[in-house]
């Protein structure tokens, strides 16, 4: 009777579930931000800044492989459109690899550049690539040219620094 009589007055007060249940929405969505950030983050720590290759390591590139695989695009949840490109490395050296920098020139129809973006597919957030392993990787970009032929991008060996 005393809820009733509370409810038609108008003069009732907001039950504590609603407000425990927007606390647990708001953690949820600030973890899928934070999520989402170390996803896209996933091949793009670049390394300390201090860190100069050696020339034993500008050498070692020869020994890294490359290879571009599947593009594909997905709305991430604030609906922006997050483009990702799959891919292998592959270590054919003798040295274990801590570190890999790449360029990614994406082209136009007609074959020309449109824009550089770096990527590191070896980095902090990896696991260092051991000789003779071959990993799979995937960078991810929320803006590409919007004159881009939707092929995978021309992949360029920028730096490689080696464990020890």
């Amino acid at each position: 009777m005393a809820y009733y009589n509370v409810m038609r007055s108008g003069h009732h007060h907001a039950s504590p579930a609603p407000a425990k249940s927007r606390c647990i929405r708001n953690t949820l969505a600030a973890l899928a931000i934070a999520f989402t950030i170390a996803t896209l983050a996933g091949c793009s720590s670049k390394p300390p800044g201090e860190l100069v290759p050696t020339p034993e390591e500008k050498a070692y590139l020869q020994n890294i492989q490359v290879t571009p695989g599947r593009v594909e695009a997905a709305q991430n949840f604030l609906g922006h459109t997050v483009t990702t490109l799959h891919g292998t490395v592959s270590n054919k050296g003798n040295k274990t690899v801590v570190y890999l920098e790449v360029k990614l020139t994406f082209m136009s129809i007609d074959g020309k550049p449109l824009e550089d973006k770096s990527a590191y597919p070896v980095s902090g957030n990896t696991l260092p690539l051991k000789p003779g392993q071959t990993e799979p990787f995937k960078v991810s970009f929320d803006e590409v040219p919007a004159a881009w032929n939707q092929a995978p991008p021309k992949i360029t060996l920028v730096r490689v620094l080696l464990a020890g």
